[in-house]
C-alpha cells in the first residue's frame, strides 16, 4: 500500500472512531434558556414535583408520551417534564465549550496525524534507502556472478583444451612406448646377430691362424726332409 493510501485509511479510521461520540452527544436534550421547569413523578401536573431543573441543564431522554418526556438527570434521578421545554440545542456556553473541546480533539488529532505522516515518511525514506541499497547489492552480486560465470566458462574451455592436449600427449606417449619397445626388440635382435657374427669372426680368425700355423709347420717339415736327403746324397 502506498503512503498516501495509508494516510487516507488512517484518517478514515480516526473519523469513524469520533463519529459515535458525536452521535452520543446528539441524544442528549437540554432545558431551553430562560426557563426553569419542574420534574414530577408522573406525566401530569397532578403528580408531585421532585426537582426543579435550571435552563441549560442536560438531561437524558428515556421515554416520550403525549406532551411529556421521561428524563434522567446527571445525578441519576428520573422524572417527567413537559416536552416543549426541552431542546436538542445545548446552551451557547456549552456550545462554545463543546466547540473548544472539539477543536482540542481536532488539534490533537491533527498533531497525531502529522506525527504519523512524519513517521510514515521516515519509514518510506528508510524503505527506499534500503531498496536502493538492496538494488546496489543485487547489482553487485549479479556482476560478480557474471564475472564468476565467465571465469568458469574460460576455465572449462581451458580444461577442454588441456584435456585434448593430455589425450594427445597420452597417445603420443603410447606410440613412443611402442616405438621404444620395437627399437629395443630390434636392438636385442641386432645384439644377438652381432654376438653371432663376433663368434663367427673369432672362429674364422682362429681357423685362419691355425691354417697358417699348420702350413708353416708343414713347410718346415718338408724343408727339413729336403735338407736331410741332400745331406745323405753328399
Amino acid at each position: 500500500m502506498k503512503l498516501k493510501d495509508r494516510i487516507h485509511v488512517f484518517c478514515l479510521i480516526v473519523l469513524l472512531t469520533t463519529l459515535p461520540a458525536v452521535a452520543g452527544w446528539a441524544e442528549n436534550l437540554y432545558v431551553k434558556p430562560s426557563s426553569e421547569i419542574t420534574m414530577r413523578r408522573g406525566k401530569g401536573t397532578d403528580f408531585k414535583i421532585i426537582a426543579v431543573i435550571k435552563d441549560g441543564t442536560p438531561v437524558e431522554l428515556l421515554e416520550e408520551a403525549d406532551d411529556w418526556a421521561q428524563v434522567r438527570l446527571e445525578s441519576g434521578k428520573e422524572g417527567w417534564v413537559l416536552r416543549r421545554y426541552l431542546s436538542t440545542t445545548p446552551p451557547l456556553g456549552q456550545q462554545v465549550q463543546q466547540l473548544e473541546r472539539e477543536k482540542q480533539v481536532l488539534t490533537e488529532t491533527t498533531q497525531s496525524l502529522k506525527l504519523r505522516v512524519d513517521q510514515l515518511t521516515t519509514e518510506r525514506d528508510e524503505v527506499e534507502r534500503r531498496l536502493s541499497e538492496d538494488k546496489d547489492e543485487v547489482d553487485r552480486q549479479l556482476t560478480q556472478c557474471i564475472a564468476e560465470r565467465t571465469t568458469i566458462d574460460e576455465n572449462y574451455l581451458r580444461l577442454q583444451e588441456d584435456t585434448a592436449d593430455v589425450i594427445q600427449t597420452k597417445n603420443d606417449l603410447e606410440a613412443a612406448r611402442a616405438r621404444v619397445a620395437d627399437l629395443e626388440s630390434q636392438a636385442e635382435t641386432l645384439k644377438s646377430e652381432n654376438q653371432r657374427l663376433s663368434k663367427t669372426d673369432t672362429l674364422k680368425w682362429f681357423l685362419a691362424g691355425g691354417g697358417v700355423f699348420f702350413g708353416g709347420w708343414l713347410i718346415g717339415m718338408v724343408s727339413r726332409r729336403s735338407r736331410k736327403k741332400r745331406s745323405s746324397l753328399l
